[in-house]
């Protein structure tokens, strides 16, 4: 009976938005359609209600990643709306969806164009510290910083927040997304600094004002400072924090939890935590899953990192049992163990860091089997994957340095 039941269009477009709630873009979308086609056939294909439909069949597409079909409705609908409606709000919207597909494909001349019409109608319409208002700026720098133009996109938030300040001070929620985009374009010219400072400024903002949406974006965009940095550590203790805060706004399996999951993982494997990064890694594609299915590309990209990750830490294991064995005088197992453990890295032709302490652990077994040309050979080969993953001047470099050293010495004097 439900099949052939005939809804109003007032009843497809509610089904539609709950389908859209529920993350089912086909079904809202299909829902959206019947809407056009009614809309159509009762109103003319340049009727503003029309015009509406197919901007919110673009909007469904722009969500199911087919942009070229989204960006096709959006083009039918914006005509409409400057004819009927001219200088209107609906009108900005369409031209903003224009542009943010423009720039997702990369053409940023054309999206900046899109934006900039966007925001005269959204300055002129609104006020100027409306959120929208605040959005359009955001959009407009991002367009100008992927041409380069990193002034002229500093200058056009500096521009608003300073509109902002005089309008309602400091503490406002388009500060902090302001701070945020300024701090990014800080970024790209190398003034970490400077961007982390006004990123603090934006933590204290949201934390006075309870916006915790936009406190786990400005900690995620510190914390990917202090990775770019070096400073991994002060990364993954800042994310750790933030995961807590993310669930506690969306829940578990948000699609920005995933985000900060994966942020987590990054941090770990800088930090060789093997153990933290599958864990956080594992969160993630589990998220993901759910979220894009098993066949989409960032789904695949996760499994590949997993599936990585896992075999860094077997790896791990055995040499671990290797040194147990070394311990109780089992030199032969550990040999045995170690060998195991670098069979795998060869295998696989993957240069973990990891696998020179294994190197060097299976250096030391053999001194004390008294074989040391064996020796020699595996520390050697330990001192080249320090050199080539850390570099010459590394203190673990140096360290293996020394040793090496100490052992041809030995084996000189042994001969002589």
């Amino acid at each position: 009976m439900e099949r052939n039941k005939q809804y109003s269009v007032e009843e497809f477009i509610e089904k539609s938005s709950v389908h859209y709630e529920q993350r089912n873009y086909q079904k809202s979308r299909e829902m959206l359609e019947r809407v056009l086609e009614i809309r159509t056939k009762q109103l003319g294909e340049d009727d503003v209600a029309v015009a509406w439909a197919l901007h919110e069949i673009g909007n469904v597409l722009w969500k199911e990643e087919s942009l070229n079909d989204a960006l096709e409705k959006f083009n039918r609908a914006l005509p409409i709306r400057v004819e009927k409606l001219g200088r209107h709000c609906d009108t900005a919207e369409t031209y903003t969806s224009i542009g943010n597909i423009l720039k997702s494909q990369d053409h940023d001349e054309k999206a900046e164009e899109m934006f900039r019409k966007a925001l005269d109608m959204k300055r002129e319409l609104l006020s100027n510290d409306h959120p929208d208002v605040t959005d359009l700026c955001l959009y407009l720098a991002k367009a100008l910083k992927k041409q380069g133009k990193y002034s002229e996109a500093i200058k056009v938030q500096k521009l608003q927040l300073a509109k902002l300040l005089e309008m309602r001070g400091e503490d406002h929620p388009g500060v902090v997304l302001i701070y945020n985009g300024i701090a990014e374009l800080l970024q790209i010219q190398h003034r970490s600094d400077d961007a982390l400072r006004l990123l603090d400024l934006a933590i204290e903002i949201c934390n006075r004002l309870e916006i915790k949406k936009s406190l786990v974006t400005t900690l995620r965009h510190k914390a990917n400072i202090l990775n770019e940095e070096g400073d991994f550590e002060a990364s993954a203790a800042i994310l750790t924090k933030v995961i807590m805060v993310q669930i506690e706004t969306d829940g578990e399996m948000h699609p920005k939890t995933a985000q900060v999951y994966e942020d987590l993982a990054i941090a770990y494997i800088q930090q060789d935590m093997i153990e933290g990064a599958t864990k956080a890694c594992a969160k993630a594609i589990k998220i993901r899953r759910k979220e894009l299915g098993n066949d989409h590309p960032k789904v695949k990209e996760l499994a590949l990192t997993l599936g990585m990750l896992d075999l860094q830490q077997y790896p791990r294991e055995l040499n671990e049992q290797g040194l147990a064995m070394k311990a109780v005088g089992e030199s032969e197992k550990a040999v045995q163990l170690f060998q195991d453990a670098l069979d795998i890295y060869e295998e696989t032709s993957h240069i973990d860091p990891f696998s020179a302490a294994v190197y060097e652990n299976l250096s030391a077994v053999k001194v004390d089997q008294g074989l040391l040309e064996d020796a020699i050979a595996a520390s050697a080969e330990a001192l080249k994957i320090r050199r080539r993953t850390l570099g010459d001047d590394h203190f673990d470099t140096k360290r293996r340095m020394e040793a090496h050293r100490s052992l041809l010495k030995r084996l000189l004097e042994n001969r002589s």
